[in-house]
C-alpha cells in the first residue's frame, strides 16, 4: 500500500476539519491517503452493500500509476463509458468513505437504499415530498454527531475553481437536501407521529486524476445546509445509537457472522476467532474470515497459507473480521463505542468500527466458536 496525495477543497472553508487546517486556521491545498485507509473503508462498503463479493479492494495500487499523486495507470479504469462510469461512481464510495472516516472521525455508516428506510422503530428516512433525485448514500455518525453522506467520482475535464462548483457537487447538494430524517412519536389513539430533524450534510466529490489526459486530481467536500429542528442530545445518542448497531449487523452479515433461520429470525453463527501476531492487546481476538481473489472463503489457517503461496502476490490473502467484543456488544443490544485507530506492522489496521483487514503472515491463530456464542 502507499501513501497518495490529491488536491484539497472544502466550502464553506470553516467545514474545513482541524486535521486538514494549516497554522492560521484556512484549509491546506492537499490532502494525503493511506491505501491501507481506503482498502479498508472498500471492505467496509462491500462487506455492507455486496456481501460475499470479490476482493476488488485490494487492487487499489495495481491501478495507480507510480508517484506520489492520487492518479490512475493510462485513462483510469475500465474501458468505455459505462464501465468508466461504473468504476468512478465505486471508487468514488470508498475515497469518500474514508475521507469522511478520517478526517471527520465518522465510525458507523448505514447504506440508504430504497425511499424509506428505518432505522429504529422511532427513526426513518425518506424522500422529502417532490424531491427528484435519489436519496444519498449513507447517513453516518460518531458520538454526539450525524451527517447525510453523498460520494460522487468525476472524470469532468473542468478544474475545481472554475465557475462556482462542480455539476457533481451541486447533484449531490439536491440529494442530501431532498432527504427527511425522521423521528417518531407514538400516538395513543392513532398512527405514529413523524416529526422532520436536521442532522449535518456532506458531498464528496473525486475528481480522477489520470496519467495519459494527464489530468490532477482533487477532492471536493461540501457542507449544505439541510431543513428539520435540531436534534436533541437525548435524540442524538438515540439516532447515533441506531447507526451504528445497523453498521454492526451489516458488515457481520456480509462477513457471514450472522445466520437466518427459515422464519427469518437471525442468530449467531459458528465462527472462527483470530488473533494477530504484534497486537499490543494480547487477549483481544477478531471474528471473520479469509478473504482471496476468489472472495471469502471458509480455510483454517493452513489452507490458507498454503493458498498464498500459490499466489504470484501472496498479499491477496488476508483475514478481515470484526473486533470480538464490539460484535458481543452488539448481540447484546449493548451501548457501541468507537476503537482506537490503530495500525499493527505494516499492512493491518484496525479501524474505529473495529473492522481489521490483515495479512495472512499475521494471523496468530485461529480457533472456532461455539455457535452459542
Amino acid at each position: 500500500m502507499s501513501i497518495r496525495q490529491q488536491s484539497y477543497l472544502v466550502w464553506p472553508h470553516t467545514a474545513c476539519p482541524p486535521a486538514l487546517q494549516t497554522a492560521v486556521g484556512t484549509p491546506r491545498p492537499a490532502l494525503t491517503l493511506d491505501t491501507l485507509d481506503v482498502a479498508r473503508c472498500a471492505w467496509g462498503e462491500i462487506l455492507q452493500t455486496a456481501p460475499r463479493s470479490t476482493a476488488l479492494a485490494t487492487f487499489f495500487d495495481d491501478l495507480l500509476a507510480s508517484g506520489p499523486d492520487l492518479v490512475w495507470r493510462g485513462t483510469g479504469p475500465g474501458l468505455g463509458k459505462e464501465m468508466r462510469r461504473a468504476f468512478s461512481g465505486m471508487f468514488g464510495r470508498f475515497f469518500a468513505r474514508a475521507y469522511l472516516s478520517l478526517f471527520h472521525d465518522f465510525s458507523w455508516f448505514h447504506p440508504i437504499d430504497g425511499d424509506h428506510v428505518f432505522l429504529s422503530p422511532r427513526w426513518m428516512i425518506t424522500r422529502y415530498p417532490g424531491a427528484k433525485r435519489d436519496m444519498p448514500d449513507w447517513i453516518c455518525a460518531r458520538p454526539g454527531a450525524l451527517a447525510l453522506g453523498e460520494a460522487k467520482g468525476s472524470h469532468q475535464a473542468s478544474g475545481a475553481v472554475a465557475g462556482g462548483r462542480p455539476g457533481p457537487i451541486k447533484t449531490a447538494i439536491e440529494q442530501i437536501r431532498g432527504t427527511l430524517i425522521l423521528r417518531g412519536t407514538p400516538n395513543p389513539s392513532g398512527p405514529m407521529t413523524w416529526t422532520p430533524r436536521s442532522v449535518k450534510g456532506w458531498a464528496v466529490m473525486s475528481r480522477w486524476g489520470i496519467e495519459h489526459g494527464p489530468r490532477s486530481p482533487y477532492l471536493y467536500a461540501y457542507d449544505p445546509s439541510t431543513e428539520g429542528e435540531e436534534l436533541t442530545p437525548e435524540e442524538t445518542d438515540d439516532l447515533v445509537q441506531a447507526v451504528a448497531q445497523s453498521h454492526i449487523f451489516l458488515t457481520a452479515r456480509g462477513l457471514g457472522l450472522l445466520k437466518s433461520d427459515q422464519e427469518g429470525v437471525i442468530t449467531p453463527a459458528s465462527r472462527r476467532r483470530v488473533r494477530l501476531a504484534g497486537d499490543d492487546d494480547a487477549k483481544r481476538g477478531f471474528l471473520g474470515a479469509i478473504i482471496t481473489p476468489f472472495g471469502l472463503l471458509d480455510l483454517d489457517l493452513d489452507r490458507a497459507k498454503a493458498l498464498a503461496a500459490l499466489l504470484p502476490n501472496p498479499d491477496l490473502v488476508r483475514f478481515v473480521g470484526l473486533d470480538e467484543q464490539m460484535f458481543n456488544a452488539h448481540l447484546r443490544h449493548q451501548p457501541l463505542q468507537p476503537l482506537h485507530r490503530q495500525v499493527i506492522g505494516d499492512l493491518t489496521m484496525v479501524g474505529s468500527d473495529g473492522l481489521v483487514v490483515a495479512p495472512i503472515e499475521q494471523i496468530g491463530d485461529i480457533t472456532e466458536v461455539p455457535t452459542e456464542g
